[in-house]
Formats: C-alpha cells, sequence, structure tokens
C-alpha cells in the first residue's frame, strides 16, 4: 500500500456533513453536492425537472431545488436565533422557509456554494493500493 499525496474526498465528511461558519456566530453543517443520498435522489428527479424547464416552470425548479438542499446538503446549523434571541433549533420545514425566501438568497447561495466547495471535504492523507 503506497500513501499518495492525492486530494480525495472523504465520504464520510461528504455524507455527515462539515461545520462551516457563515459569520462569527453563524454555522452551517453542509455535506458534499453530489454525495451518494443526494445523487440518487437527484437521478430520480431528473425528468421531473427537464419537463419543468421544458415548460418554463423555473419557480417550481427552484422550489424542487430548495428541496433537495435540505433533505441531501443542509444537516444542521447554530446560531440562527428568532425573536429575543432565542436559537432556533433546526427543523428541515423551517430550513425550507429560510431557503425559499429571496431576502434570505445570501444563505442559499452560501450552502450551495460551501457543498461544491472541494477542500471542506478532502480527505488529509489518501491510501490506494498500487496495482
Amino acid at each position: 500500500m503506497q500513501k499518495l499525496n492525492l486530494p480525495s474526498v472523504d465520504m464520510d465528511k461528504a455524507e455527515q456533513g462539515v461545520w462551516i461558519d457563515f459569520t462569527d456566530t453563524i454555522s452551517f453543517c453542509i455535506a458534499r453536492d453530489g454525495n451518494p443520498k443526494h445523487k440518487r435522489a437527484l437521478q430520480g428527479k431528473l425528468k421531473q425537472i427537464e419537463k419543468m424547464r421544458e415548460k418554463g416552470e423555473y419557480k417550481r425548479i427552484e422550489h424542487l431545488t430548495n428541496e433537495m438542499t435540505v433533505r441531501y446538503i443542509l444537516k444542521d446549523w447554530k446560531g440562527i436565533t428568532e425573536g429575543k434571541g432565542v436559537e432556533l433549533p433546526f427543523a428541515q420545514d423551517v430550513a425550507m422557509t429560510i431557503l425559499s425566501d429571496p431576502q434570505y438568497e445570501q444563505i442559499r447561495n452560501f450552502i450551495i456554494d460551501s457543498s461544491r466547495d472541494e477542500v471542506e471535504f478532502e480527505t488529509q492523507e489518501d491510501e490506494i493500493v498500487k496495482k
């Protein structure tokens, strides 16, 4: 077995997520875009998405994208508060509301962009069997 210094994906991080700071007080646990569960779910929706695209139903595509992000990419959060600073526990329905609200587009984009940041999901070293 030979250790190589090539970047590779840590599949546990890819599926379970990694904590990424959004601000000094807010962070999100984000899984990798295209992790195995996300990929399987997305493949099952491709025909539906294509039909929506053909009909120009871009709002429905955005809704479906947000739904997939909440189910397979966004795993948790810390530091989001409501009202008088009461911490808001992570819940998929609340996450869906946030991601679907145009005033929080920056958060949605951060989550999606972070899920595509390969460096966040790399292993430190990879062992590959030389054949």
